[in-house]
C-alpha cells in the first residue's frame, strides 16, 4: 500500500482537485493522509465532506510549517511507500502505477513535472546522482519513496524553504533515487499565495534568510554551485521586480560578477525556450498541457 501525504494550509478551494487526482489513480491500494497545518479556513469541512474511507485527516492546532506537516504524514503512514502531493498540484492518473513499476530497483523515485505543458526540469538518465542534486532540486510532489527511507531521513523543520532539496540530498547520500521522464505531475503556477509568488516582492534580507539550505550544504555544493545558487535565489523573479537593478548590484557584491552573469544568462535562455515551446504548442507541433486524467 502507498500512503499519499497531502500537507495543506488555508487552501480549501484548491485541495479538492489534488485529492481528486489521487482518487483517480489506476493503482488502487492507497490511503490519503491530509495534514492540516493549522488552517483557519474551511479545510476541515471540505475534507470531511468527501466521505471516503481512504482519507484520514490529521490537524496541527497551530501552523508549524511545511516540513513539520510532511513529517506528521510520514509518522502517520501505514503504507510500505509514501508519496507526497502539494495541495495545489495534481497527478496524472497513472502516477503511482508507473512509479511502483520501477521502484523495486531503487529506494525512491522522482518524475517529471510540467507547468502549462512545459517540463519543469529535464533529466535524461534513469537515476538521480549527487551531481544532479548539486545542480538543483526536484519537485517533491513527484516523489515516491520507501517509508523506511523517509523515516530515516525526515524533513528538517528548521528550514523555511528548500526542505525538500535538503531531504533529497540526504536521501541521495545514503540511498538510490530513480527517475521517470514521463510528465506524471501537473504543477500549479497560479497566482494564489505560495512561496514562489511571494519571492516576487520579498526583500533581499528575507531572501537571504530563506537560503539556510544552501549554507547547510555548502561543503556538498562546493563554492561554484554554492555561489551560483545564492545568486539564483537573490535574483528570483528578477524580470518582474521593481527594484531589479538594486537586486543585481547586491547579488554582484554578494557573489561576484561571474555567478550573477551565469544566472542571468540561464534565466534568459529558459525564458526564450519556454516561449518557443508555447509557440510550438500554439502551432500544434508539440502536445499541449498535460491533464491530470490522461484519458
Amino acid at each position: 500500500m502507498v500512503t499519499v501525504v497531502i500537507p495543506t494550509y488555508n487552501r480549501a478551494a484548491l485541495l479538492p482537485k489534488a485529492i481528486a487526482s489521487v482518487l483517480r489513480q489506476t493503482h488502487a491500494r492507497f490511503e490519503i493522509v491530509v495534514v492540516d497545518d493549522g488552517s483557519t479556513d474551511a479545510t476541515a469541512t471540505v475534507v470531511s465532506s468527501l466521505q471516503d474511507p481512504r482519507i484520514r485527516y490529521v490537524r496541527h492546532e497551530r501552523n508549524r510549517g511545511l516540513p513539520a506537516a510532511r513529517n506528521t504524514g510520514i509518522r502517520a503512514a501505514r503504507g510500505e511507500y509514501v508519496a507526497f502531493i502539494d495541495d495545489d498540484d495534481e497527478w496524472r492518473e497513472d502516477k503511482l502505477e508507473r512509479q511502483l513499476q520501477v521502484i523495486g530497483r531503487y529506494d525512491a523515485v522522482l518524475a517529471t513535472g510540467v507547468a502549462d505543458g512545459y517540463p519543469l526540469r529535464i533529466h535524461r538518465r534513469p537515476e538521480i546522482s549527487l551531481d544532479d542534486l548539486r545542480k538543483g532540486s526536484f519537485n517533491p510532489s513527484s516523489l515516491l519513496a520507501k517509508t523506511s527511507v523517509l523515516r530515516d531521513v525526515m524533513f528538517d523543520e528548521s528550514l523555511r524553504q528548500g526542505e525538500d532539496w535538503d531531504a533529497f540530498i540526504r536521501i541521495g547520500k545514503r540511498y538510490s533515487i530513480g527517475w521517470l521522464p514521463e510528465p506524471l505531475l501537473i504543477y500549479n503556477e497560479g497566482s494564489h499565495v505560495r512561496m514562489t509568488n511571494e519571492a516576487k516582492t520579498t526583500s533581499v534580507t528575507e531572501l537571504e534568510r530563506r537560503m539556510a539550505v544552501l549554507r547547510k550544504h555548502r561543503e556538498f555544493f562546493g563554492e561554484r554551485w554554492y555561489e551560483y545558487h545564492v545568486a539564483d535565489n537573490l535574483l528570483s523573479y528578477i524580470a518582474t521586480r521593481a527594484d531589479r537593478l538594486s537586486c543585481v548590484r547586491y547579488a554582484i557584491r554578494r557573489c561576484g560578477v561571474l555567478p550573477v552573469a551565469t544566472v542571468l544568462a540561464d534565466k534568459t535562455r529558459r525564458f526564450v525556450v519556454r516561449r518557443f515551446w508555447k509557440y510550438l504548442v500554439w502551432r500544434g507541433r508539440v502536445p499541449g498541457p498535460v491533464n491530470a486524467d490522461k484519458a
